[in-house]
């Protein structure tokens, strides 16, 4: 029978909520913040002794542990590291070219169980090689040899083929995973080829073993037998879950699925662990060695962070209580490491004559937690994005390009797509595989912003000027999620909840990564402190700015603000490090106008001649009506300047309307130029003031709105500090030592990294820099 200390199967889902999500997400974070200490503090006794001085290694050690250590603090987020640093990652690759030198004997874990540290040791050393090494094949062939010396033994074991078959341990689920996990690394396009000269039985036999076992283990569960052994369920289980064809889309193999993590969850204890069922073998010193817990759940865990393991993640989340009550037994059972209170250890318990902390017990332990960290912060990000105002943006990377191209044509600034594209897209596109971006998106505490980039713009400019558009399409173009928020979305629970309410968004935006958030005509929350006579909006303003502090210095997210009235905005929000620019997003182009004007003309009135226009840029700024707006800035009496601006623009300055003209209103200009251009193919200047003149905007376009157009770009500003980047076409041709200038993308794009607003401010020595198209230049040598 079970363990009288277990705890109830669960007859019930326990999905936990946000705010468990949150809290235990950080606390997870500062537990894994412990990880490189702790593990490090072991190194120098696993690895290999070194003389003063003296580079080459002397002794190798501990090669399981040493694998276990390594792969664990390779599980480390950057932002968990030591000012950013891998400084175990060379000693890793060290290790491994070391280890796979050893003769067979050394082969062993504690003068016992060569099957074993070959089983669990090959998998790290030889992902670390670079090229195939023959002694790969002598190991792989003395854990097969069992296999072969017994048709009937379809799996791997303890079995050591130079001893008698009485003296050999059955087939278990432990050894078989790690063996299934060197086979992996073996058909990597480095080894495949040589790996199947080795002609060595195929992993299926294997896959299928263990889908028996769990079908066995479940049974035994489910029937509460006194032979159940959960070790060999959670490890069989771990097996059956690795490719996640094996159960997507299949009803049956699901419920099996949901099934044996009921049953494995059944036996966990009241204190949070599994008791110890039968050894894996005999250590020759110091006695049975079992299955480690945490190590354990730290496979689980791994198969349910691959991204097509939805549906792992999905089951795995009914059991969170489960889950935290193990790290929880952890965080009880841990022991202060020598010289640094950030230094924590355990002990398997599995040696009673060594109760002191184990590197592998230790790395163990970690590793679930950091798994775990993974797991809770996806599951905190979809809660937050549900609950948000999640939106959809383009079918496809390249439509949202195209959009952010066509709605970048405005009245005042060319250059803005080549702006935007290398602000807050270059640098973090990626054109990897779907696959590597999707398993990105499964480390949530991942920093994809660097720091010297931009994360951040308030877009500001008249109404129906694409600003949503644009930040839509920046969304679509680095292939990231969108979030829209409105000021209704922080008032939505009524005024008396409004901080609560922006607490809980705030909160949930936090836990958001590689997402765009637009904060859209939120012009209420944000105005000036010492002008806003309502005490409510002058609190939320103060609110609110330590919380975009927060989001700017996470680097996981973009967030946009677009508005339509800057002049209010508290000038605390607007300064750097919290937004890095101030755009301003003026109406679309005279082309941009003119293009739509003619598309609009030929389908909805049917018009097939070619329509041209007989006038420039030029000829609507000289219609500009600077002189009739001065008055209202030189107008000292709020109550005067209300009145002056509601005056209405004359005939002389009409046609500087056509400047100011939305999207939206060019269907009515449209309808205006088809009556009066008749016969006609050119719009003249004549007839586009008379259609101007008819359209229905004097309630709404006044002076003022001139005055505010004129006024607006004054409010432009970026933070220089940051960096923009823009993707360099012939990267390839620069040599191994390109500009100092240029930078590699993960995905191997090469880049121009310089703090300039544009391509054509780019000064790069010995070259000259050709934009090729917005965001994209050619560096050619002088």
């Amino acid at each position: 029978m079970p363990d009288s200390n277990t705890s109830p199967t669960p007859n019930q889902s326990s999905i936990p909520t946000f705010e468990e999500l949150s809290k235990q997400r950080r606390l997870l974070q500062e537990f894994c913040e412990l990880h490189v200490s702790s593990v490090e503090f072991f190194r120098s006794g696993l690895v290999y002794r070194r003389d003063a001085g003296d580079p080459a290694p002397k002794k190798l050690k501990h090669i399981t542990s040493t694998a276990t250590c390594y792969g664990s603090l390779e599980l480390c987020p950057d932002r968990f590291l030591p000012d950013g640093e891998r400084p175990f990652a060379k000693a890793a690759s060290e290790f491994a070219k070391k280890a796979i030198t050893l003769k067979d004997n050394r082969w062993v874990s504690d003068q016992s169980a060569n099957i074993y540290c070959r089983c669990r040791g090959l998998p790290f050393v030889v992902s670390k090689l670079d090229e195939w090494d023959k002694r790969i094949g002598a190991h792989l062939k003395a854990i097969f040899a069992q296999i072969k010396r017994d048709s009937s033994r379809l799996a791997i074991g303890e079995a050591d083929v130079a001893k008698p078959k009485d003296d050999w341990y059955p087939p278990n689920a432990y050894h078989t995973y790690w063996t299934l996990e060197l086979i992996d690394v073996l058909n990597d396009d480095k080894f495949s080829s040589a790996y199947k000269k080795l002609k060595l039985p195929g992993h299926e036999s294997m896959i299928q073993w263990a889908k028996q076992a769990l079908g066995y283990q479940v049974a035994l569960h489910s029937a509460d037998s006194s032979d159940l052994d959960s070790d060999q369920l959670g490890w069989s289980l771990a097996i059956y879950i690795r490719d996640p064809k094996t159960y997507q889309s299949k009803l049956a193999a699901q419920d099996f699925i949901r099934k044996a993590f009921q049953c494995l969850f059944s036996t966990q204890t009241k204190v949070g662990t599994w008791r110890h069922y039968a050894p894996l073998f005999h250590y020759k010193a110091t006695g049975n060695a079992y299955c480690y817990t945490f190590e354990t759940f730290a496979n689980i865990l791994r198969q349910a962070l691959k991204p097509q393991a939805h549906f792992i993640r999905t089951v795995l989340k009914e059991h969170f209580d489960r889950l935290i009550k193990l790290w929880e037994y952890a965080k009880s059972t841990q022991t202060p490491l020598k010289g640094n209170p950030k230094r924590v250890g355990w002990s398997s318990g599995h040696r009673g004559n060594k109760p002191n902390p184990e590197s592998w017990a230790t790395a163990s332990v970690f590793e679930y937690a950091q798994y775990l960290r993974r797991l809770v912060g996806i599951w905190a990000r979809e809660e937050s994005i549900a609950t948000l105002n999640y939106k959809r943006t383009y079918p496809s990377i390249t439509e949202a390009a195209d959009k952010l191209v066509e709605r970048s044509h405005i009245w005042t600034d060319p250059n803005l797509a080549d702006r935007l594209r290398s602000m807050f897209i270059n640098h973090v596109a990626d054109a990897r595989s779907e696959e590597i971006k999707a398993q990105d998106r499964l480390e949530p505490d991942e920093q994809p912003i660097g720091e010297e980039f931009l994360r951040s713009a308030i877009f500001f400019g008249p109404p129906g000027t694409s600003k949503t558009t644009l930040v839509k399409a920046i969304a679509g173009s680095v292939g990231w999620d969108y979030v829209e928020l409105h000021a209704s979305h922080f008032v939505a629970a009524g005024l008396t909840d409004v901080q609560r309410t922006a607490d809980l968004i705030f909160r949930k935006l936090m836990e958001l990564d590689h997402t765009v958030v637009l904060f859209d005509e939120i012009d209420e929350l944000v105005r000036e402190r010492d002008v806003e006579p309502d005490a409510f909006g002058r609190f939320l303003t103060t609110s609110m700015l330590p919380k975009l502090a927060e989001l700017w210095e996470a680097r996981k997210i973009m967030y946009f603000v677009a508005t339509n009235h800057i002049e209010y905005f508290d000038r605390a929000v607007t300064r750097s490090q919290r937004f890095d620019a101030i755009i301003f997003m003026s109406p679309p182009s005279r082309a941009a106008k003119q293009s739509e004007l003619r598309k609009i003309l030929r389908h909805t009135y049917n018009l097939r001649r070619r329509i041209t226009f007989s006038l420039e840029k030029k000829d609507v700024e000289g219609a500009e009506p600077s002189a009739l707006c001065r008055p209202i800035s030189l107008e000292p009496n709020r109550g005067k300047r209300d009145i002056l601006k509601c005056k209405t623009i004359d005939a002389d300055h009409v046609l500087f309307k056509f400047a100011l003209l939305r999207y939206d209103e060019l269907g009515e200009l449209a309808l205006h130029l088809r009556s009066k251009l008749g016969n006609r193919s050119v719009v003249t200047k004549k007839i586009l003031v008379e259609s101007l003149l008819e359209l229905k905007d004097g309630s709404w376009r006044n002076l003022g709105e001139y005055d505010r157009y004129l006024k607006d770009p004054a409010y432009e500003r970026r933070d220089f500090t940051k960096r923009s980047a823009w993707i360099v076409d012939n990267g390839d041709e620069l040599g191994p030592k390109p500009p100092a200038v240029i930078q590699k993308r993960r995905d191997g794009t090469m880049i121009l990294v310089a703090p300039v607003n544009d391509s054509k401010d780019l000064n790069v020595s010995g070259y000259v820099v050709e934009s090729v198209k917005p965001g994209t230049i050619r560096l050619v040598k002088t």
